[in-house]
């Protein structure tokens, strides 16, 4: 799932209402019909209500319902914003007032969200993102479907502990790297996203014109969108790590790019991460990839 961004201001974050020490939350595999695995989704109470199924996110800038659950909360909607992703297009959303969360123990108040017209993805009620936890040390074992969650430390973790800086805005992930050796760039992690993805610029740069590649239809959170899917093989690098990335689409990334004023060169999404281990320090801009 391509949900990238609200384009509307943050507010200061959510507080946390529940004892400060380590939490470890499970995550389930949200299956598609095929068995595909498609993404990780957590079991998330609002203000106390039903449970959830919410899609962890690491591309998203807040929590989005469906309509569906937006109305089964009664959450009334107020302002419009725009959810800019993949693709040229965007999709209009609705504010409603900040809610409270819980996930186990877990419980933070003061969370931003937004209500989209229709569906989001099957078989989930509403996208959650990772940056909702930025408070913590955030571990993301995504083979082992484990998020855990520690306190930050007094001073950032030392750099031969495999971190390394990253660039961070809006809640988002911005790792350089490069694609199969191509000019180094930005590659936003989303965890949301059932596919890997370059931009366009990207794909004509280290692979010429896209004659004879496969098109096909990207269902995103900002709506369809064309994309083409490129040969197996494609391989991304950050630093010593290189991450076999199939499948991967090329994608218009313009308007994506657009919203935070930098080219971006790809998304690595869920297919990319299925094997590591993410930990993010978004006080410090680090992120380490560890592979399992």
């Amino acid at each position: 799932m391509f949900l990238a961004t609200l384009a509307c201001a943050a507010g200061n974050g959510p507080e946390l209402m529940s004892p400060s020490h380590h939490y470890s939350l499970k995550l389930n595999a949200l299956v598609t019909p095929q068995t595909h695995t498609q993404g990780l989704f957590l079991r998330v109470r609002i203000d106390g209500g039903p449970a959830l199924r919410m899609l962890l996110d690491s591309g998203a800038e807040f929590i989005v319902l469906s309509e569906r659950t937006g109305a089964r909360l009664r959450r009334q909607t107020g302002a419009e914003m725009d959810l800019v992703g993949v693709g040229a297009k965007s999709r209009t959303a609705k504010w409603v007032a900040p809610g409270t969360v819980e996930i186990g123990e877990l419980a933070l108040s003061g969370c931003e969200m937004a209500v989209a017209p229709g569906e989001l993805l099957d078989g989930v009620d509403g996208v959650i993102p990772l940056s909702l936890f930025a408070g913590f040390l955030v571990r993301l074992d995504v083979p082992g479907k484990t998020l855990e969650l520690d306190p930050l430390p007094p001073r950032p973790p030392a750099a031969d502990d495999g971190y390394s800086a990253v660039r961070t805005e809006r809640g988002m992930v911005f790792l350089e790297g490069s694609v199969d050796g191509a000019q180094p760039g930005y590659v936003m992690l989303d965890t949301g996203a059932s596919f890997n993805a370059v931009s366009r610029e990207t794909a004509n740069a280290h692979a010429g014109p896209r004659f004879g590649l496969r098109s096909l239809s990207l269902a995103g959170g900002s709506g369809e969108t064309e994309g083409f899917m490129l040969p197996a093989g494609v391989r991304f690098r950050f630093g010593s790590r290189v991450i076999s990335a199939d499948p991967v689409v090329v994608v218009d990334l313009s308007n994506l790019a657009g919203r935070h004023r930098f080219p971006i060169a790809g998304l690595l999404g869920y297919p990319g991460l299925r094997r590591s281990v993410v930990t993010v320090d978004y006080r410090d801009g680090l992120v380490r990839l560890a592979g399992r």
